[in-house]
């Protein structure tokens, strides 16, 4: 039977209220990081889960090897909830993982800009090129 966790983590890190939800599914461990901006109620995590959580995207960590124990008794699931409510912690797993998405992200961004910067040189030259052989025209 296929086993599906997800765990919505909301925190303070000046000067926004960010939430982190962790997704586990058999054995893959994925991630995402949310803005809330203003610090968010209740109702307001709920609808933002329900309307907007097939639009996140999820980061996958490589070589997770998952080590969900098998819980069925309600007064140690409400245990692990009021203990992780007191926690106020993120995972280092997840920690890390933000910091690779945040570092993939970045190179992207990174070449996007070179070559939008090399687009932008060509063009220039091309528009410099096209101006002198109007000039020598001879009209």
């Amino acid at each position: 039977m296929d086993e599906v966790r997800v765990k919505l983590t909301v925190y303070f890190e000046s000067p926004f209220y960010v939430g982190v939800v962790e997704r586990r599914f058999n054995k893959t461990f994925e991630i995402c990081k949310i803005t809330f901006g203003k610090e968010p109620t209740d109702n307001e995590i709920y609808e933002f889960y329900n309307f907007h959580y097939s639009k996140l995207k999820f980061y996958q960590a490589q070589n997770f090897e998952s080590n969900i124990k098998q819980v069925t008794n309600p007064k140690r699931i409400k245990r692990m909830i009021s203990k992780e409510m007191n926690g106020r912690s993120i995972s280092t797993k997840s920690q890390e993982l933000l910091k690779k998405q945040y570092e993939s992200r970045k190179t992207n961004v990174k070449k996007n800009m070179k070559l939008e910067a090399r687009q932008r040189q060509k063009e220039l030259f091309s528009m410099k090129q096209r101006k002198k052989k109007e000039k020598h025209r001879g009209k």
